[in-house]
């Protein structure tokens, strides 16, 4: 075991990838490099660390660590189900040995903490500094209803490069509901704030559903107007309570909507935004774009699904994406690099395995569906995306 990242600027192509993938973004949005990238380009170079492509959830590659399932918020959508502690969840010197584990994926330099929520767990700073210490980039995924400047600043000192915070609505009332929780939506832009004080690197995640579909584009200017240089635009799933309310999906003409309305909002923001679930927007934008497909599925992927995404639940079981409950090891017993490499994360990585529309599509390389939804429609990850839109756009 290595137990050390490799420095994010090895091989010199990650930065060469990324930059084709900014390029194509401007190319086909109109969307363009501003002063807020550029003043903050050195702790964003960190947050893509390892990135060799543009898609959902952002840039792959990197592994996602949920280190508890217990929140403080009860979100109708959660896929962790937040709220609990999972009954196995890792104590502390499992979960550094799980971190340490973790470097033996050389493509792995950013590390995301997740959850439930992870500033619940008490040993949570004692975690990042381990990862730090072993040259991981460390961001959080939280709430952020729990930061306050007590916690930003150590945050900060502790080595965080930043959060990515959910804000599902501007009514603070529809937040909270959306939340479970009142007064989540005053807290977390409180919390927000505090981030924003110490120079954080700031990413809103944004859940488009039948509850805020008309709010979108006010959403993202929001967050624009927040300072935000990244939003992932998730798309409500019905995976873990998501379960509970899966009437809240869109429909296919709102999703196609949603396509062509996140593409034209792309030329009026500063940040970038990255739909979740939904990657054949990708294969929308390479549409809009003069560079062929076979040059640029070179930095765009769509779907990360066990091609940039590393899924660890609390108990060290790993999935291809988090909304993928196919297990495919656990890391807290065997090595990281052995279950990158195992049979699932590799039939799901290659698009040969598709099935249906998806097999014959000419986007398929920069697409590839939302296999998530494949096997939520069917029981089959190689399954055709069934809310693709691409074909009638």
């Amino acid at each position: 075991m290595s137990c050390r990242v490799l420095p994010y600027y090895l091989p010199p192509t990650l930065l060469l990838r990324q930059l084709m993938a900014l390029i194509t973004i401007s190319s086909s949005t109109g969307w363009r490099i501003s002063r807020r990238w550029i003043r903050s380009l050195r702790r964003l170079l960190k947050v893509s660390a390892g990135a060799t492509h543009y898609g959902c959830f952002g840039y792959a590659v990197h592994p996602v660590y949920e280190v508890t399932s217990m929140c403080n918020l009860r979100c109708m959508h959660c896929h962790a189900r937040g709220g609990k502690p999972h009954p196995d969840e890792l104590n502390t010197e499992m979960a550094k040995s799980l971190i340490e584990n973790l470097t033996t994926v050389k493509d792995f330099r950013m590390l995301v903490f997740t959850g439930g929520e992870p500033l619940v767990r008490r040993d949570i700073f004692e975690l990042t500094e381990h990862a730090v210490n072993l040259g991981f980039n460390v961001v959080y995924a939280t709430n952020a209803t729990l930061i306050d400047r007590d916690k930003a600043r150590k945050m900060d000192r502790i080595g965080v490069l930043g959060v990515a915070v959910s804000i599902d609505s501007l009514n603070p009332k529809k937040h909270d509901e959306f939340r479970g929780v009142n007064g989540a939506w005053k807290r977390c832009l409180e919390g927000i704030r505090n981030v924003l004080d110490f120079g954080l690197y700031l990413q809103i995640n944004i859940t488009a559903s039948k509850l805020n579909y008309d709010e979108i584009p006010d959403l993202i200017r929001f967050a624009d107007k927040l300072g935000a240089h990244v939003i992932l635009l998730y798309n409500f799933v019905s995976s873990g309570r998501g379960e509970l309310h899966s009437d809240l999906e869109l429909s296919l003409d709102e999703y196609l909507n949603l396509v062509k309305t996140t593409a034209k909002i792309q030329s009026e923001v500063e940040l970038v935004i990255a739909p979740v679930a939904l990657p054949w927007y990708y294969a929308y934008l390479i549409s809009k774009s003069k560079v062929p497909v076979e040059i640029v599925k070179n930095w765009v992927t769509g779907c990360i699904a066990a091609r940039g995404m590393f899924y660890i639940k609390p108990n060290g079981d790993v999935w291809p994406c988090a909304f993928l409950p196919i297990k495919a090891g656990n890391v807290a017993y065997e090595k990281a690099i052995d279950i990158w490499n195992s049979e699932i994360f590799k039939k799901i990585r290659d698009r040969e395995n598709l099935k249906g529309a998806c097999k014959c599509c000419k986007y398929r390389e920069v697409c590839g569906g939302c296999r998530s939804r494949a096997y939520i429609s069917t029981g089959d990850p190689f399954a055709e995306d069934p809310t693709c839109g691409i074909t009638t756009s």
